[in-house]
């Protein structure tokens, strides 16, 4: 499953690799999107004293930063909304909890896979900090695909109905924990890899989540609690059967190929429950699950929310 510019889930199935050439580089190409080395930018400046506090200031591509900032800072009229987080040209939506400090608020930010790495700075009205973005060094993938294969064709709606759930934002967050992995399945292929297809570099294209090549049929579970805002059956051509559940707060998991579906619109479902089984629909030579993670409509690598609880 790769990500584009135009739309965030597509399928270039990893079970492929087996029967097509294949090779693998630790690098980018030249025209990537390594530039700096993480010891270069380690020695920059430290970020400036804010009222701003981020889970990390030099997060990874793909990596998750969750900012709070306490309301006192803010200087909010009574009753008036806080102002959106400004980061990498999107804007996110702060959501008010309690801290040991009083009233506060939180948003969750995504650094986008192809992000190039350096310096970029992340506002709130008058406030503002600083990240240093670094190089997470996906490998890159060499790929040879017949002309039926090497497209990224959807029905009539699909992107629509897709982009509808990943833009997802409720107000409640539905978990607390550390996520789950989806599946028992062996991992086939891993988040972020870019690849060179026919010779090609597709420098705007990822694989956007986790692939776990399962068999036919094999359970799949719901990664978090939450709320089912997808269940596709029959529909998509590129993703097929399609299961999206969201998590609160911009947060919303995927599972793209299923065989079966076994929940409904607007169902509510908890951690670990069996959601349906792994298939082979849409674009998929082989039975396998696309699983993945978009935080306010971005991908972001699903190994760091079952390491870590946000």
């Amino acid at each position: 499953m790769l990500q584009n510019s135009k739309t965030a889930l597509s399928g270039l199935l990893p079970l492929v690799l087996s029967v097509l050439s294949l090779t693998s580089a630790g690098a980018a190409p030249s025209g990537g999107y390594s530039h700096k080395g993480a010891a270069e930018l380690a020695s920059t400046e430290a970020p400036e004293i804010s009222p701003l506090k981020l889970s990390t200031f030099r997060p990874k591509q793909g990596e998750v930063v969750e900012l709070t900032v306490l309301g006192k800072d803010l200087s909010l009229e009574p009753g008036a909304e806080p102002p959106a987080v400004e980061f990498l040209g999107n804007k996110y939506k702060l959501f008010a909890f309690d801290s040991d400090n009083g009233a506060a608020y939180r948003a969750l930010l995504t650094v986008p896979v192809v992000q190039k790495v350096g310096s970029t700075p992340v506002t709130v009205g008058a406030l503002s900090t600083r990240v240093i973005v670094m190089d997470a060094h996906y490998p890159v993938q060499r790929l040879s695909l017949p002309p039926s294969k090497n497209n990224f064709n959807m029905a009539k709606g699909e992107e629509e109905a897709v982009d509808k759930a990943k833009g997802t934002v409720s107000p409640v967050r539905h978990w607390s924990k550390n996520f789950n992995a989806p599946s028992k399945a062996r991992l086939s292929a891993g988040f972020g890899l870019r690849r060179i297809v026919n010779g090609k570099l597709l420098p705007d294209y990822f694989h956007s989540g986790l692939d776990y090549a399962g068999f036919q049929g094999s359970p799949i579970v719901a990664c978090a609690p939450g709320v089912v805002v997808l269940a596709s059956t029959g529909v998509f051509k590129l993703h097929g059967n399609t299961v999206a559940i969201d998590h609160g707060q911009g947060v919303v998991s995927f599972y793209i190929h299923m065989q079966k579906i076994n929940v409904k619109l607007g169902q509510k479902v908890d951690a670990g429950q069996l959601i349906g089984a792994v298939g082979q629909t849409g674009r998929a030579n082989g039975p396998h699950l696309h699983f993945s993670i978009y935080c306010n409509k971005v991908a972001s690598n699903p190994r760091q929310w079952y390491l870590k609880a946000f």
